[in-house]
């Protein structure tokens, strides 16, 4: 007979999944961290003006 066990190994993997894991969620708090620190509200008075008017609409002939 061979020297394996019956039992199955399923410990194997768990540390890449931990890894990735820890990388979504490292992503999903740096981005709520970026967004705190540069949204601005639109009816915020201090936030940028936003850039040019919008042009009127072309006619069309």
């Amino acid at each position: 007979m061979s020297n394996s066990s019956a039992t199955p190994n399923f410990s194997q993997g768990w540390g890449i999944a931990a890894l990735i894991t820890a990388m979504a969620v490292g992503s999903f708090l740096l981005a709520g961290y970026i967004k705190q620190q540069t949204f601005h509200s639109p009816n915020d008075p201090t936030a940028p003006s936003g850039g040019a008017a919008p042009a009127p609409a072309a006619e069309a002939h």
